[in-house]
């Protein structure tokens, strides 16, 4: 019975941590009132593509600033340690090409035709360049875990950028590089309902699902799914975290009133142009960055 008993206290005492522990580990830090103006900027997902204009590229990007819709990409390296914009991990699917991303040079990767437009995955120093700081930019860091050369590279980049941009990643590890290395910068922690799958459960995954990794994110603003919205975490999140949240991926006009009516404050977009102004608050500017 004394046992029993220690085993019931120990138990509470775990209990009683973890609920202390909680809102330390979802909600750290305070709110930085500027990441707000990113808040009303509509996104075209990886550009403003379409059969013509492939995902992620230049055309794509150009598109997107003729509409003045804001821009998500995502950065990778390349086989000379160069950022190129590209999605996938693998070439295949964009570019039908058998192999990594990784293991190409940006000369090989830019003779690649992107689904059969002729164009070639360009260089992040090329879409800056392109850009021009005229519509912001949301910039999603795909690296793995252990590595930190795509987040170091992408900081030293964007440091002497002249344009509004903000930094997303999966991976927290690279998000607190990147606050680090440009702490002014307004971070975003993309998120999912990953153990759906099979091939996610795992504790990573169920520990960035649960947005238990926030404390190592510390981030301004919360990209996630937008049909997952009953899912109770995000909700918790949604009740108690007072950060803009931005809904990916949303592909009609249904699909973006269906994430506002849940509390979402912009989206990520493709197949669709939103009808609202790209940029309905205050416009962001170098000084929001």
């Amino acid at each position: 019975m004394k046992a029993l008993l220690i085993i019931l206290i120990v138990l509470l005492s775990l209990l009683l941590l973890i609920l202390i522990a909680m809102p330390i580990l979802l909600f750290p830090g305070r709110r930085r009132r500027g990441v707000d103006a990113f808040s009303h900027v509509l996104f075209a997902h990886r550009g403003l593509h379409d059969a013509t204009h492939a995902e992620n590229s230049l055309s794509a990007f150009a598109r997107a600033v003729e509409h003045g819709y804001g821009i998500e990409l995502d950065v990778r390296l390349s086989k000379d340690g160069e950022l190129v914009v590209f999605h996938d991990d693998t070439l295949d699917r964009v570019a039908g090409v058998s192999g990594l991303v990784k293991d190409f040079t940006t000369e090989e990767l830019a003779a690649m035709s992107l689904s059969g437009t002729g164009e070639g995955i360009p260089t992040f120093r090329a879409v800056l360049e392109l850009v021009g700081g005229r519509v912001p930019l949301l910039v999603e860091i795909k690296e793995n875990a252990g590595d930190s050369a795509v987040s170091e590279k992408t900081a030293e980049m964007l440091s002497s950028y002249r344009g509004p941009f903000v930094i997303e990643s999966f991976n927290p590890l690279s998000l607190a590089r990147i606050r680090r290395l440009l702490p002014e910068v307004y971070r975003g922690q993309l998120s999912d309902r990953f153990t759906r799958e099979k091939q996610f459960r795992k504790p990573m995954f169920v520990l960035l699902e649960l947005f238990l990794l926030n404390f190592r994110a510390r981030p301004d603003f919360i990209a996630y799914r937008f049909d997952e919205t009953r899912f109770f975490p995000f909700r918790l999140l949604r009740a108690f975290y007072p950060r803009p949240l931005f809904a990916y991926t949303v592909k009609s006009e249904e699909e973006e009133r269906f994430a506002r009516a849940h509390g979402f404050d912009t989206v990520i977009f493709e197949n669709y142009l939103p009808t609202k102004s790209a940029s309905e608050g205050e416009t962001p500017d170098k000084e929001s960055v």
